[in-house]
């Protein structure tokens, strides 16, 4: 049976200052970062998470400059919203909407430096 997601792509023009947005900004842990043939496989992650994200290039076997700067529908959780990003404003990272109250969860969306948008919630119990 399936037991987990493994990697999700994300699509970039630069590698090196994606790799510096996850990893510097975020914070991130880089899990993977090798040449396989013409490409660069480059995986990162939150630290101690399962699922990690492919940093990946249009010539990617399956990219494409269209996959470039799109709403990636990928929700990072935080248990302290507020705390998360007031820290990641400060670092830099641009927020598209605030914190807002949802009857879900608390929610904001951010992009990285491509516009590729993401989205950090924190749930509600």
């Amino acid at each position: 049976m399936i037991s987990h997601i493994g990697t999700v792509d994300v699509f970039v023009r630069d590698q090196d200052a994606a790799l510096d947005f996850y990893v510097g900004k975020l914070g991130f842990e880089l899990r993977r970062d090798d040449s396989m043939g013409p490409m660069r496989w480059i995986e990162v992650a939150p630290p101690g998470a399962q699922t990690t994200i492919v940093i990946a290039t249009a010539d990617y076997p399956v990219g494409s400059e269209e996959k470039i700067g799109i709403f990636t529908d990928i929700q990072f959780v935080t248990d302290d919203i507020k705390a998360a990003h007031e820290k990641l404003t400060a670092q830099g990272v641009h927020f598209t909407t605030p914190p807002e109250d949802q009857s879900w969860a608390w929610h904001s969306a951010f992009v990285d430096p491509d516009g590729n948008e993401f989205f950090l919630i924190q749930r509600k119990a």
